[in-house]
């Protein structure tokens, strides 16, 4: 058995074996054994939407004494909660934004505020006061705190939803209403590269252990709420002056605007156990496919059907048939889709553009889910095993570089 304290003196002399959990796997999958002499950390990633994300923040509205107290604030049309600290005639601040709060504005909402913010663009800040209203732009620059929270994120598990009604449904997990009769499915979660999945029993996840939050070094706080044995999750915290925009964002639904984020976290291999856990592989993950209608759970697929497909959208722009269409665009959850039909780098491919096109614009292989109840095609990712597998080489990158240290903050 090694310590972490072994482990972190390797890291400091930079001669510490790191490899991404993609990377572990695949030694797995090639029938290698692997042994806590051969590696000393796997960091591991995953993004997607995280509902419960939430962000501090704090500036200067206007000069002291211009009022004595704000009562609403607005950043580009999304809502904040003024507060905690009422800031009584300093003309100060403080706020909470949630993640998913919903803009003015069309298709915008927390999570596109965020990533605004972190890219270093300016929003515009509309403050109610008792003495009247200030407009001003503001920029993360300008703020003397910007601060995120992840009240759950990440977590180890989560369910596959169809609609089995006559029926469609509208739902917060699809972009289109969902057609019944099992006929299409939706599922979150990056299968064998998630924190959780290859540390189950929260041994190396504990209160004040450093992580990567969009990018940025952060801490877990501990457990996050809705958690239990089955399914753990993570509470996290960072400064977002240091996240990065392609790590997080919104993500439009049929319901409103949903808020992306990223973790990567880093496991010392320390023993067997931890070797046995980190061999978990996709084909082991069980997928729960639950009734949309109530998220009860009635089948099993696993996350092997669920990431079988193509991780990226593949688009043919002279395909399109109907050149004034413009539902692809509309739909696109990340407005990754440009009016010449190529794709953005901000695609996560989620797969919308494919389920919609008449014209298969747009190709992919989707995966299927394989359950008793039938194969049940997936027309929506609500997770990025891309920008998962990013997150984890980001922190690579950091432990091979000396910068990080494993079991407590920075």
């Amino acid at each position: 058995m090694k310590s972490i304290e072994n482990i972190n003196t390797k890291i400091s002399e930079g001669t510490a074996v790191v490899w991404t959990a993609s990377e572990f796997k695949k030694h797995i999958r090639a029938g290698e054994t692997i042994t806590p002499g051969d590696v000393d950390v796997v960091t591991c990633g995953t993004f997607g939407v995280m509902s419960g994300t939430a962000a501090v923040l704090a500036f200067q509205a206007a000069p002291a004494g211009s009022f004595t107290h704000a009562h609403s604030l607005t950043l580009n049309g999304v809502p904040a909660h003024i507060g905690p600290c009422p800031n009584e005639s300093n003309g100060h601040v403080d706020a909470i934004v949630y993640g998913t709060a919903q803009s003015d504005r069309p298709g915008y909402g927390g999570g596109h505020l965020f990533a605004d913010l972190v890219a270093g663009k300016s929003v515009e800040a509309v403050i109610e006061t008792d003495t009247g209203t200030i407009t001003k732009p503001i920029t993360l620059a300008d703020m003397s705190s910007a601060k995120m929270i992840v009240t759950r994120g990440a977590f180890k598990n989560y369910m596959a939803f169809v609609n089995p009604g006559e029926e469609e449904v509208s739902t917060i997990f699809s972009v289109l209403p969902m057609q019944g009769n099992m006929r299409e499915a939706t599922f979150s979660g990056c299968g064998e590269i998630n924190p959780l999945e290859n540390d189950p029993e929260l041994r190396y996840h504990t209160p004040g252990t450093a992580a990567l939050v969009n990018g940025a070094p952060g801490i877990i706080l501990g457990t996050g709420t809705r958690t239990s044995a089955a399914k753990p999750n993570l509470s996290l915290a960072a400064d977002m002056r240091e996240m990065d925009p392609n790590l997080m964002g919104g993500f439009k639904m049929i319901a409103g605007c949903e808020c992306l984020t990223s973790v990567a976290t880093a496991i010392p291999v320390t023993d067997s156990a931890a070797i046995a856990a980190l061999s978990v592989l996709d084909e082991h993950i069980p997928l729960p496919v639950a009734n949309v209608a109530n998220r009860t759970a009635f089948d099993t697929a696993t996350y092997a059907d669920a990431w079988s497909g193509d991780a990226r959208i593949h688009a043919v722009p002279d395909n399109c048939k109907t050149p004034d269409c413009i539902r692809c665009r509309d739909l696109c959850p990340r407005e990754a889709i440009r009016p010449d039909l190529t794709i953005t780098k901000s695609c996560m491919g989620c797969l919308t553009c494919v389920a919609v096109c008449p014209d298969h614009v747009f190709s992919a292989e989707t995966g299927t889910l394989r359950t008793i109840s039938g194969d049940i095609p997936i027309v929506l990712r609500q997770s990025d095993r891309v920008r998962g597998e990013l997150a984890a080489l980001l922190l690579r990158s950091r432990i091979r570089a000396g910068n990080w240290k494993l079991g407590g903050v920075l």
